[in-house]
């Protein structure tokens, strides 16, 4: 039975009418559409009408477990789409049912992050984007916060970033350093494997504007991380071995090829053929 159709059910049996049960809840339109399963509401909403019809909201266990699960799945979902660039396919994930179960604050700032990305990265408004990423940032972020949320440091990332393509180089670069500075004393992240996948954006925005010897650190800092023995992860390690050959070509170093070669034979493990490409029009593979 759907959660509305299980509170109507509830209603009526108690003898209790739609204006006397929404008074002080909510609005008598909006219980409406709960019953009429139009409109999906949260555990908050849930608890005050359980307690007012003197039900447990276990009774309604069934459905929140369902909303959970589902809600951890798209998660999972967005995450994969996000870690493959498929942004347009986040987009239509984010435009179709998602209202229906993200709707607390930190629910939001990640869809607005998701958002976004597609506005940045598929349509190149780099303004729009940086507009919605900083309207995110703000729902939990403050000035002189001690230290930041994995979400948080990717926003800052991210907003970076864009600042960068629209040409504003000073706040680009800041923000990227309020990452670097984060992340050296955050104890929250310090066992986040994530954090490779910002190393390797630092490192690669550097880079892209001829900044090769702080690239090169940044990129050997993100392979330290990724082979800390806490984490061990290969998120993005073949990208940053790939930033180390590069930014050693570039410095002239003599052992950039061994560092291509490293990352080649990460990419080919990780079945990642667009770094494959990249890599063979640097070097010949035997």
């Amino acid at each position: 039975m759907d959660i509305g159709t299980k509170i109507r059910s509830l209603r009526l049996s108690k003898g209790v009418s739609q204006k006397e049960l929404s008074e002080g809840i909510c609005s008598q339109g909006m219980l409406s559409q709960i019953e009429k399963n139009k409109h999906t509401p949260n555990f908050h909403l849930l608890a005050k009408i359980c307690k007012k019809m003197e039900v447990k909201l276990d009774d309604l266990n069934e459905y929140t477990t369902t909303e959970l699960t589902i809600k951890k799945n798209l998660k999972e979902e967005l995450a994969v789409l996000f870690y493959q660039r498929k942004y347009e396919e986040i987009y239509v994930l984010i435009k179709s049912n998602l209202n229906s179960y993200f709707y607390t604050p930190l629910d939001k700032q990640l869809l607005l992050f998701y958002k976004a990305l597609y506005y940045g990265f598929t349509n190149g408004k780099y303004h729009k984007a940086y507009e919605i990423l900083e309207k995110a940032l703000y729902i939990t972020y403050y000035a002189n916060k001690k230290s930041l949320s994995y979400e948080e440091i990717i926003i800052f990332n991210n907003l970076g970033i864009f600042a960068l393509k629209m040409e504003m180089l000073e706040e680009g670069f800041h923000y990227l350093e309020i990452i670097l500075q984060d992340i050296d004393t955050n104890l929250k992240i310090e066992n986040n494997s994530k954090i490779t996948l910002i190393y390797f954006n630092v490192a690669n925005a550097y880079s892209k504007y001829g900044y090769y010897e702080k690239a090169l650190k940044i990129a050997i800092k993100g392979i330290q991380w990724a082979n800390k023995s806490n984490i061990n992860t290969q998120l993005r390690l073949s990208h940053l071995y790939y930033e180390k050959a590069y930014n050693e070509q570039m410095l002239n170093e003599q052992n950039y090829i061994e560092s291509y070669k490293t990352a080649y034979y990460l990419a080919l493990n990780a079945k990642d053929d667009n770094l494959l490409k990249f890599i063979k029009s640097k070097i010949s593979i035997d």
